[in-house]
């Protein structure tokens, strides 16, 4: 008993840092699929950044046993930097409230730390765990080979409900902008470039909710997709704005 707890000891202290803004839907799934990690329970820690919520999502997150820190200025980039602020691990993990995490995803994220101690950030893979048949492919499919490219040529680009970083390099990039209502991921992957290695990793996948293609025409959400990526790569612009799904 005593060697397992020394063996956790010197695992990295992993902070999940979750965004929320009436997510009572969606939020008991998620919190669910974080209390079941094979990751020493004792070795991370779940964040809920209430953003203003008007319903039960602080009460669910409480429920959960997470931490909950209250964010009123609404906008994801605001809460995710107030989360991280917040954070006591020297790993942060970001995700979003409508992800269902295999048992094995903190402990993938921490091995690939601890296998490269210059690694300091990485995504991976998202899938869908409902939507149709199209929407589930394409994520599974073209959306990963497309995350995968990005990165190979060094174009980074994080997806947001899959992440994570060092604390060291996360505070020399400056880290998440407030002021960014979308792209904020992508934004703070162009940025840790400059200052320390970032890995695509296939073994780190996540699922989420295929939710925003019940409210949207998928072509309309790819081309907005794009123009973000070409706003924040190229132009250096703020990117628009996109529609509230929940």
């Amino acid at each position: 008993m005593a060697r397992a707890r020394d063996e956790a000891a010197k695992q990295p202290f992993i902070s999940v840092v979750i965004p929320a803004y009436n997510e009572e839907k969606y939020l008991p799934r998620c919190l669910t699929s974080l209390d079941g990690q094979t990751y020493p329970r004792q070795r991370f820690e779940v964040i809920v950044v209430d953003n203003a919520s008007t319903d039960r999502t602080a009460e669910i997150a409480q429920e959960h046993g997470a931490r909950v820190v209250r964010e009123e200025r609404k906008g994801v980039g605001r809460a995710r930097q107030t989360g991280t602020e917040a954070a006591q691990g020297e790993i942060i993990a970001g995700t979003d409230a409508d992800i269902e995490a295999p048992p094995e995803w903190l402990e993938r994220i921490a091995a690939r730390f601890v296998g490269d101690p210059r690694l300091g950030g990485l995504t991976g893979p998202v899938y869908f765990y409902d939507g149709n048949w199209f929407l589930r492919n394409w994520f599974r499919y073209v959306n990963t080979a497309w995350v995968w490219l990005l990165n190979a040529v060094g174009l980074n680009a994080f997806s947001g409900n899959n992440f994570a970083v060092r604390r060291e390099p996360f505070q020399r990039s400056g880290g998440f902008r407030p002021e960014l209502v979308c792209g904020e991921d992508t934004d703070l992957a162009l940025r840790l470039r400059k200052v320390t290695r970032l890995a695509f990793a296939p073994e780190v996948v996540i699922y989420a909710s295929a939710r925003r293609g019940y409210h949207e025409n998928y072509l309309r959400i790819l081309l907005r997709t794009v123009a973000l990526y070409l706003r924040l790569w190229f132009f250096k612009r703020l990117p628009d704005g996109q529609p509230e799904v929940r």
